[in-house]
Formats: C-alpha cells, sequence, structure tokens
C-alpha cells in the first residue's frame, strides 16, 4: 500500500473509533464491533508510521473490546 492509502487506513481508523463512542453511549452492541476494526486499523497505520506505543495501546484495545463484545453478549 502507497503513503496516501495508509493515510485513509489511518483516518477511518479512528473516525470508526469515534463513532463507536457514540454507538457505545446510545448502547448499541456494535459499538464493538466499531472499536475491534477501527483500533485494527489505528494499530496498522501507528506499525506504519512507527509510532510503536500508540500500536501496542491500540492492539491492546482491540483485546479489550473482544472482552467487552463478549461480555454484552452474554447479557
Amino acid at each position: 500500500m502507497n503513503e496516501k492509502a495508509w493515510t485513509r487506513v489511518g483516518w477511518v481508523g479512528g473516525l470508526l473509533v469515534v463513532f463507536g463512542y457514540y454507538l457505545n453511549a446510545n448502547m448499541y452492541v456494535c459499538s464493538w464491533l466499531a472499536w475491534i476494526i477501527g483500533n485494527s486499523m489505528m494499530g496498522g497505520y501507528c506499525l506504519r508510521v512507527k509510532a510503536y506505543p500508540t500500536a501496542v495501546m491500540s492492539f491492546i484495545l482491540v483485546l479489550m473490546n473482544i472482552y467487552g463484545f463478549i461480555s454484552w453478549l452474554d447479557k
């Protein structure tokens, strides 16, 4: 992928994370999916631009998102 495409990945990932907050505030279970996808995209983008601490945080958040999604499905 070229740099322009990676920049789009970063922006879309960031927008999905913010949209996930909106969905979660309105108690939509799909908020977790928006976060999983958004944080995964952000993690990939951060690896690309060598922002390693933010990449690690993003991938840890993906694991937490998966846990939250499973927890909400159990209720």
